[in-house]
């Protein structure tokens, strides 16, 4: 099962709703007068960067074995691609064809799944600390808090595990944004 906080490739769900989610709970942070804040990444190049042995044990986890799995290692295997520069005035340019050693095929109907399962443990990580939303590769993490010190410690705590998590699966990341809003008590 896929975690709730995924929005992204999903039926019934899409960028309003994230981004709904994500307003719903800065809002609901700035009505009670609490510390809000976000931490906002961005996966880079995440789709050319599943390892497909990682992405193997977490289809494992999921129970996705036997002739299942064996379909999804052949349809890794043997996999090759080049580069076609299309050029009007000359001839086609292809580059040398070299083989696939990690990704999911991009435009490809499983490719979007894998990905999905590929990062679908992220949210794990942090939900004792705050529920992150994600869509596709993109994760923003909302904090609340009343007390300042607290606050400044989640966002620590969840900056270094996400890190962590991302590392983990080989995956790299740029933070977008830090910001954090305090609001002041009345």
């Amino acid at each position: 099962m896929l975690a709730n906080e995924q929005c992204g490739f999903r039926i019934n769900s899409s960028t309003e709703i994230a981004s709904c989610n994500l307003i719903n709970k800065t809002l609901k942070a700035l009505n009670n007068k609490m510390r809000d804040g976000g931490i906002f990444y961005d996966l880079t190049k995440a789709f050319d960067y599943v390892n497909h042995n990682i992405l193997l044990s977490k289809l494992e986890f999921y129970s996705i074995t036997g002739r299942a799995n064996n379909l999804i290692i052949s349809y890794w295997n043997d996999r090759y691609q080049r580069v076609l520069i299309k050029n009007k005035y000359s001839k086609n340019c292809f580059s040398e064809w070299g083989k696939v050693k990690q990704g999911v095929p991009q435009g490809s109907i499983l490719g979007p799944l894998f990905f999905l399962l590929y990062i679908n443990d992220l949210p794990g990580v942090i939900n004792d600390i705050s529920k992150p939303t994600i869509f596709a590769d993109d994760t923003n993490v909302i904090f609340t808090c009343c007390n300042l010190t607290d606050f400044k410690d989640q966002i620590h705590i969840v900056i270094e595990k996400i890190s962590n998590s991302i590392q983990t699966n080989s995956l790299t990341f740029r933070r977008l944004m830090s910001t954090i809003v305090v609001v002041p008590h009345r």
